[in-house]
């Protein structure tokens, strides 16, 4: 017996140390690693099956990288061509605004770490109603006359998605080109019989980074976390908002879903369309470029000026990240957040105390009802070090809120698909559409300041009264955050 337990025990040293080999190998941020060996040690053989399938670091750079970069300025040259003239010329227009030192570093930035070109000639809205949303959309999917295309997160089976979905069918019927990509883990749930009525009316649709193979199951943490629609490259949509009947009545328990959801109508189509062009590409192996799906607008639509940022995990750049603390660090007046769930590491932290100490107004908005309970609990674990540094944080307590939002100066603003947490920034493919737009900016800020009617306001008053079984399982599930 005595010799069974040495073997075993020698198999589990081994097992330690060459996991620990493999993690260290991987390159991964310190709190990442140490998270990871923890789960290793108590979890032998299964963690490490986790982590391959979870958590393993699989941003491809190098080679991998350079024929992904190619493959974009070769399919996008002429678009690339045209765009970028256009780009240079808002940014040398731009220059008369005395904002422009703060808008500069921010463009450049997102120009060099996620191709995300200025465009000008766009009208856009501030959408922050499920109905507003959903009833727009279908007026303008009835209006597509060429082509609709589209990819959510989570697409339901339920009486919007049926609305949507014989909409679609009809649409196809007059000879309109209908693809739809959905994320594969967050529409799992989407009826058979559902695609199959799709697919028998000539609609492509397909689930992005499908893992039901052995091939594949390695990329089940990888989630397509972006909205988009677009329709005849002119109408565009994006932001937090899934495809689901809660965004009209709420469900699951909650009496509403409150989100941020942008209209595009313009140039700034483009740029969804050409993240939507590579995710098809990827996925089908289907090319949908040339001026169908990319035309050319001669009318004035607008001046909204604006870029998108995109990453994922074969991105070489923490774009959207990067997009956060650009925005931070340049606040000279005020930074008002709106996200969900807040875990973030520690670089943006450091910026939001250090904003906050230099007596920007810093105000944090998440929701007050969630529906996941351990990023809600982490939270709090930021709590103390916020306050002490002068921010102030608000629990949204009327619903659930979903909003991604970010307000800064009342000058520059930004809506889309990411958390403010580690998983958005490190492990989804998502996407944040930065407006350089000081009217939608003061809208955005207005519509905070109302949302802060129903919220309760985190005091460090009150953050000292919660008790220590609480505030350990706080802690404790902060323990998980690197792998969120």
């Amino acid at each position: 017996m005595d010799a069974i337990i040495d073997v075993i025990v020698l198999v589990y040293y081994v097992y330690i140390v060459a996991a620990a080999i493999f993690l260290i190998l991987d390159n991964r941020r310190t709190a990442s690693t140490y998270a990871w060996l923890f789960v290793f040690i108590i979890f032998p053989f299964v963690g490490l099956l986790a982590y391959i399938l979870f958590g393993k670091n699989h941003r491809i750079i190098g080679k991998r990288r350079k024929k992904i970069d190619r493959k974009i300025i070769n399919n996008f040259s002429e678009f690339l061509e045209r765009s970028l003239a256009e780009h240079n010329s808002i940014k040398n227009e731009m220059k008369q605004k005395d904002s422009f030192v703060i808008e500069k570093k921010l463009i450049n930035i997102l120009e060099k770490n996620s191709y995300a070109l200025l465009t000008a000639n766009s009208s856009v809205e501030v959408i922050q109603e499920g109905k507003r949303k959903f009833s727009l959309l279908k007026e303008d999917l009835e209006g597509a006359a060429k082509f609709i295309h589209m990819a959510y997160f989570i697409w339901r089976d339920d009486e919007l998605t049926q609305d949507i979905k014989d909409i679609l069918i009809r649409k196809a019927g007059e000879g309109v080109e209908v693809r739809i990509l959905v994320d594969a883990l967050g529409s799992f749930g989407l009826s058979v019989k559902y695609k199959k009525e799709l697919r028998a009316a000539g609609i492509q649709i397909y689930r992005y980074f499908d893992f039901g193979s052995l091939f594949t199951l390695h990329t089940i943490n990888y989630r397509n976390h972006r909205k988009i629609v677009i329709v005849d490259g002119h109408i565009g949509y994006t932001g937090g908002m899934n495809m689901g009947q809660e965004y009209i009545d709420g469900a699951f328990g909650y009496d509403c879903w409150r989100d941020t959801h942008l209209r595009i109508i313009g140039d700034g189509v483009k740029s969804l369309q050409s993240i939507f062009t590579l995710e098809w590409e990827n996925t089908t192996r289907e090319k949908i470029f040339g001026e169908k799906y990319f035309p050319e607008i001669e009318s004035k639509l607008g001046n909204t000026k604006m870029q998108i940022a995109v990453s994922g995990p074969d991105s070489q750049w923490d774009s959207v990240k990067q997009m956060y603390f650009e925005m931070i660090c340049s606040a000279r007046k005020n930074i008002y957040l709106q996200t969900p769930y807040f875990v973030p590491d520690e670089s943006l932290m450091d910026a939001l105390t250090s904003a906050a100490l230099s007596g920007i107004d810093v105000q944090i908005m998440l929701t007050g009802v969630p529906d996941k309970k351990l990023p809600y609990w982490t939270a709090f674990t930021y709590f103390e070090e916020l306050l002490e540094a002068g921010a102030k944080i608000f629990h949204y307590d009327k619903c659930f809120l979903h909003s991604k939002t970010i307000v800064v100066d009342s000058e520059i603003c930004s809506v889309g698909t990411a958390n403010f947490d580690i998983r958005s920034f490190d492990i989804n493919y998502e996407l944040m559409v930065v407006l350089y737009d000081r009217k939608l900016t003061m809208k955005l800020e207005k519509d905070f300041r109302n949302d802060l009617r129903e919220c309760s306001e985190i005091t460090q008053e009150k953050y000292e009264k919660i008790d220590t079984i609480c505030r350990f399982r706080n802690s404790a599930a902060r323990l998980s955050s690197p792998l969120l």
